[in-house]
């Protein structure tokens, strides 16, 4: 349990910490200040905290020495936020160039700053940049790739698939079902049609049958992503990995998850072999208002 106290000297009654713990209801407002009064509904999320006007709260997890003061005039602004978000590029061609280990291990600590279901902060990270156990990866989705695809072309064990696969898997594969042989045949070139030749694999995970999980697991992503583009990297979100991954036990071991914990997302990491110049237009996306 959470061992919050307020200063009722320092409080000035505003009810900011109230307002703000509105599903866990730790606070309530008596004897003329806020008084943490269910601290073992504490979710640890810490905007009392962050909320505060006078640093009345002392959360035994929170400590103020490590919750600095958020300074605005550093906040990028609207504009320049857009040009960043309009920056990132997915990349499937990198250079031959090793990306630094600590520099994989600052951006997966970025990570850690995207929302999460209850403030479970479940994302953890498998990071790979051994080019053997990419290729065999690789090799390995190629494979059950072909395997799917040769499966769905029965007409009886299409229908079987879609109940052990799931619909987005089986109409993947069926909209296309030379999908294995053509992933084969860039293999053969030498060319990699997983993970494109990239340096560094990311698995996302999280606790298995947690509700939002791989919603965390791409908030997440996405801040990695995000923060990439700031080091000079580029990155990609595999798909294909992802749903073998979650079909394939030969697949999924290779990832060594403990148990208990389930693969969400994957991403590939590198400097990209063309830098990207220009930033291009998107698709607006339609807006209404109050629906009927």
């Amino acid at each position: 349990m959470s061992k919050i106290t307020v200063d009722a000297r320092a409080c000035i009654q505003c009810g900011a910490c109230v307002r703000v713990c509105a599903i866990a209801d730790v606070f309530e407002i008596r004897d003329g200040a806020s008084v943490a009064v269910r601290p073992e509904k504490c979710w640890g999320c810490g905007q009392c905290v962050s909320v505060c006007p006078v640093d009345a709260i002392d959360h035994d997890a929170f400590p103020l020495e490590k919750c600095p003061l958020i300074d605005n005039g550093r906040q990028p602004t609207g504009e320049q936020l857009a040009i960043l978000m309009r920056a990132r590029r997915s990349a499937r061609t990198f250079a031959e160039r090793p990306v630094p280990r600590d520099i994989v291990r600052d951006l997966a600590s970025v990570s850690r700053w995207g929302p999460s279901a209850q403030n479970s902060q479940d994302v953890d990270w498998i990071a790979i940049d051994d080019r053997a156990r990419i290729t065999e990866m690789s090799k390995a989705t190629v494979d059950e790739i072909r395997r799917f695809s040769h499966l769905m072309r029965h007409p009886v064990l299409r229908g079987v698939l879609r109940l052990f696969l799931g619909r987005e898997l089986t109409k993947s594969a069926g909209s296309n079902p030379r999908a294995g042989e053509e992933l084969l045949d860039r293999w053969a070139k030498g060319l990699d049609p997983v993970f494109y030749n990239a340096p560094v694999v990311l698995v996302g995970h999280t606790r298995s049958r947690r509700p939002f999980a791989r919603d965390d697991a791409i908030y997440a992503a996405y801040n990695l992503m995000l923060a990439a583009e700031r080091q000079g990297l580029s990155t990609c979100q595999i798909g294909i990995f992802q749903m073998t991954a979650e079909h394939s036990n030969k697949v999924r071991r290779m990832l060594g998850l403990s148990e208990g914990r389930t693969a969400q997302v994957t991403l590939v990491l590198g400097y990209p072999l063309h830098p990207f110049r220009r930033l291009v237009p998107r698709r607006v996306p339609e807006l209404v208002w109050n629906p009927r």
